[in-house]
């Protein structure tokens, strides 16, 4: 078997790609420093140059390491990154041909998991988006009749994984959507429909719908409506179609733009895409029940492009608040939309505005005030809390307690009642793994607006949110991720009464994520004292445990026989409403069996600050483990330039050396020269005494020839 590729370029190129990402039986481990050169060519041949942000920072240098190794290629052609690529995998194993060969002939005989992952990773590498080289295989297809529906998977106060299968796909592989971030999501009726995104540095065009009930991903084929845009413009947006290509080229690739759902139909405005041209915010039209999409024409001034933005709908009016343009600048201004004119307006709005920011979150509370929280500019991250009064057009900022909260930007947010969940984001430390819930009851003001509004108005100003951590994440969990789209779910037909449910997609936190989790809200009282720090935050969000149950049931065991009658009969708790119906007063608790409350809350307090502890101590581990890595990335990167620096300095010492040569010898020659100076300066002197000299016997001739004269 020959070892050498007789294959062409690009198809040269494709196979080394796949190598690489099988690294089949027998390949030689590459050092850290190869292994980044190879992702950095790959990104550059498949995706093009570096354009995407630099990763927010997440206790792991890797990821800017391999974003800044991306990037230093600068406008290289796909075609020299190909060359390069291969270049440098025969460098490293000049046999990876036969070994690919190999492989590949062993998983015709028996199919090997790895094989098909990095089947699937060359299909992906030939279509428009290039899946990430540490992404894993998704994971084989669940059985359809054993899989519940998304609300029943969920558990009260932790985050679950869904498990999901892909329609029409028997007898194959599950699909689903490729991971993705910034993406945006919205529920029209029983489906979550999820739409466009960014992976790999690569704006997707692709819709997914996640059946609730049935807990089912369907990849949906969008055509285009009636509204048709210009020939160039469908064009252009043809092709920077997604990574499914499943949209036939009609729905545009985005990311960073937001999409709500009214009257059954999805509006989708603003975000990032291929072209950077400055022009005014689109508006798109999506009709999940005919599959359609369209840009419908609207009237007045309408916005600048941007992505990043926070939408709020409020009645028939879309809220629009900042977001940032094509250039990365931050933006603060606030549009409305109204949905049944189709109509931009810019409201004139009072008070102190917030800061230019995007990746924001902002939710409406009492179908009159707009909270906007967080987000980031090219320079800040933001923790501050804003409030608008959509009748009295006035920015303000209500107090805040509980929880410390921490800077971040590219988080999500849902409201349930009165509290607002917010999850994910990061900042440029690391990501956020806290699940935050601010308590909006203590704004007030929502019952009457007083005096033209003023007073309801001047009330919410003047009102409190109490921050809360109702759960908590590993460090590199999904969870812990920006550009997370979260989305508040309907009650199921089994469970018609836990409306309080969280459904959160995608994200990222070094890599791109395609996890769909599923949290079920609890309720929170007011009068409850809530989290005061983030250490609390996260022993309340430990979930209980088999050993936390047994410890609970030890001191029920061991109490006395009537204590036990008291804990568990079943009819004490009825019998106790009865007497106080019939005006008998309730026998009083007896202190025995206070004290076995008291010591079951003590221990369930002590086994929920341990997991909390444990979390935090294995997130700790973790992140130690990612600096090191990134530490060991960075430092084989410094050798390089060290051995680099090293030959630079010997050209220069050697140069040194010849230069100090020359200095000698010119050194020498200016010696010599001023020696002759000064001989030809003392020359110089004598001549002087003897134009003197001369000038004497030219007088003395005179003279004589004037004596001779005068004698004569």
């Amino acid at each position: 078997m020959s070892s050498q590729c007789p294959l062409a370029y690009p198809d040269k190129f494709h196979a080394a790609a796949k190598f690489w990402s099988l690294k089949p039986k027998g390949s030689k481990p590459l050092a850290q420093e190869n292994e980044l050169l190879l992702y950095a060519l790959k990104q550059q041949a498949t995706v093009g140059p570096n354009t995407t942000p630099r990763p927010w920072g997440w206790g792991n240098g890797v990821e800017s390491t391999k974003w800044q190794g991306w990037k230093e290629l600068g406008n290289m052609t796909s075609i020299e990154a190909m060359r390069l690529f291969v270049k440098a995998l025969d460098e490293e194993q000049p046999d990876w041909w036969a070994l690919l060969q190999q492989a590949e002939g062993g998983a015709q005989g028996s199919p090997d998991p790895a094989a098909a992952a990095g089947d699937a990773a060359a299909a992906a590498a030939d279509g428009a988006s290039q899946p990430d080289p540490q992404q894993p295989p998704q994971p084989p297809q669940q059985p359809q009749g054993e899989v519940r529906a998304v609300v029943d998977q969920a558990e009260e106060g932790v985050w679950r994984q869904v498990e999901t299968v892909g329609a029409g796909a028997e007898g194959g592989a599950a699909r689903k959507p490729l991971p993705r971030y910034e993406s945006a999501a919205a529920v029209v009726g029983e489906c979550v429909y999820v739409l466009g995104g960014n992976y790999g540095g690569r704006y997707l065009s692709d819709v997914w719908s996640l059946h609730l009930p049935s807990a089912t991903w369907e990849h949906l084929t969008l055509h285009r409506g009636t509204t048709a845009a210009a020939g160039g413009e469908q064009a252009e947006q043809q092709a920077g179609g997604g990574a499914e290509g499943g949209s036939g080229g009609g729905f545009p690739a985005l990311a960073g733009h937001s999409v709500t759902a009214w009257n059954g139909k999805l509006y989708v405005l603003g975000g990032h895409s291929k072209s950077k041209l400055p022009g005014p915010m689109p508006l798109r039209l999506v009709d999940p029940a005919a599959r359609t999409w369209s840009e419908p024409p609207t009237a007045g001034s309408p916005p600048a492009a941007r992505g990043g933005h926070a939408a709020v709908l409020l009645g028939s009016q879309l809220w629009v608040l900042c977001g940032e343009d094509g250039g990365r600048r931050a933006l603060g201004d606030v549009w409305v939309l109204d949905l049944e004119s189709l109509t931009w307006s810019c409201p004139e709005i009072t008070g102190p505005a917030p800061p230019g920011r995007s990746a924001c979150c902002a939710a409406l509370y009492q179908e009159r005030y707009i909270l906007m929280f967080g987000g980031g500019s090219v320079s800040s991250c933001f923790s501050d809390l804003h409030l608008l009064d959509t009748v009295t057009l006035r920015w303000g900022q209500p107090g805040q307690s509980g929880a410390k909260i921490s800077p971040r930007a590219g988080h999500a947010g849902a409201l349930l009642g009165a509290t607002w969940f917010i999850v994910g984001g990061g900042n440029n430390v690391r990501g956020c793994t806290d699940l935050l819930a601010a308590d909006l009851g203590g704004l007030g003001g929502g019952e009457g607006e007083g005096e033209g509004g003023k007073t309801a108005a001047g009330a919410a100003a003047a009102g409190h949110v109490r921050w809360r951590v109702v759960a908590s994440v590993a460090l590199r969990d999904p969870l812990s991720s920006e550009g997370i789209s979260l989305v508040a779910l309907p009650p199921s037909a089994s469970s018609p009464a836990s409306p309080r449910t969280l459904l959160a997609f995608g994200g990222y936190n070094g890599r791109y994520l395609n996890t769909l989790s599923v949290f079920r809200a609890p309720e929170l009282s007011a009068g409850s004292s809530g989290v005061q720090g983030e250490g609390e935050g996260k022993a309340a969000a430990a979930p209980p445990t088999a050993a936390t149950a047994a410890e609970e049931q030890a001191p029920a065991a061991a109490a006395p026989p009537q204590q036990q009658q008291q804990q568990v009969s079943p009819t004490q708790p009825l019998a106790a409403p009865a007497a106080a119906a019939a005006g008998e007063p309730p026998a009083p608790a007896s202190p025995s069996a206070r004290l076995v409350a008291e010591l079951r809350q003590q221990v369930a307090e002590l086994r929920a600050a341990l997991e909390g502890a444990r979390r935090e101590a294995e997130g700790a581990i973790r992140e130690s483990a990612a600096a090191a890595e990134g530490a060991a990335t960075e430092l084989g990167l410094l050798r390089k330039q060290l051995a680099g620096a090293q030959g630079a300095l010997a050209e220069a010492n050697k140069a040194l050396d010849e230069s100090r040569a020359a200095l000698g010898s010119e050194q020498a020659r200016v010696l010599k020269l001023e020696a002759q100076c000064a001989e030809m300066q003392a020359k110089l002197a004598s001549l002087g005494e003897l134009e003197r000299e001369l000038e004497r016997h030219r007088r003395a001739a005179r003279e004589a020839a004037e004596r001779e004269a005068a004698a004569g």
